[in-house]
């Protein structure tokens, strides 16, 4: 399986894990974590203000109890900590749950190419998991989401591509970092 995918957008944002969503627990934070660092640089299309913003979420996702992370790193099965890591800011519940090994490998895979690959033939079995299909330079995600359902769906909390459920949205924080396109 080894050399660079080729693949389309839709194939591969379908082949992504999904993370089933709950309601939020009683204690739910009723903020989002905020951070004082610098932006993150544009991953896959989406820009630092679409990167904070969906780590935001995630992260309060996951201490309001509304994600679990899964037993194992969704590459190479390791049962060390694991980490969400989103190929889509813009589909919440399809964020793969990775190792640290595993999420620095696709970070560096545009420069540790053949690395990656390593660790990608040892996992793959049929060669059309999303990380199998990801490729060396990314894609332009955020673009092609935007060109299919407008701008619209860059509010993550409330994007008519992926709608989060009721029982989460009427618990949501009011402080995510403003988007200056929305």
């Amino acid at each position: 399986m080894t050399g660079q995918p080729t693949t389309d957008i839709d194939e591969y944002l379908a082949a992504l894990p999904v993370q089933p969503l709950s309601a939020p627990w009683p204690d739910a934070p009723t903020r989002y974590q905020v951070s004082r660092g610098p932006l993150l640089k544009s991953y896959n299309g989406f820009c630092g203000e679409e990167r904070r913003r969906g780590g935001q979420l995630a992260v309060w996702l996951l201490a309001a109890g509304c994600v679990a992370l899964p037993p194992q790193c969704d590459i190479c099965g390791s049962r060390e900590p694991l980490q969400l890591h989103n190929e889509s800011y813009y589909h919440i519940g399809r964020t793969p749950a990775l190792c640290r090994t595993c999420h620095k490998s696709i970070h560096l895979r545009p420069w540790q190419w053949d690395a990656w690959r390593r660790i990608v033939d040892e996992a793959a079995i049929s060669g059309r998991e999303w990380f199998a299909l990801t490729p060396r330079y990314g894609f332009d995600i955020a673009e092609h989401l935007r060109s299919r359902w407008g701008w619209s769906v860059m509010d993550i909390e409330a994007s008519p591509m992926t709608p989060l459920p009721d029982f989460i949205t009427l618990e949501l924080p009011g402080n995510m970092l403003p988007h200056p396109s929305l």
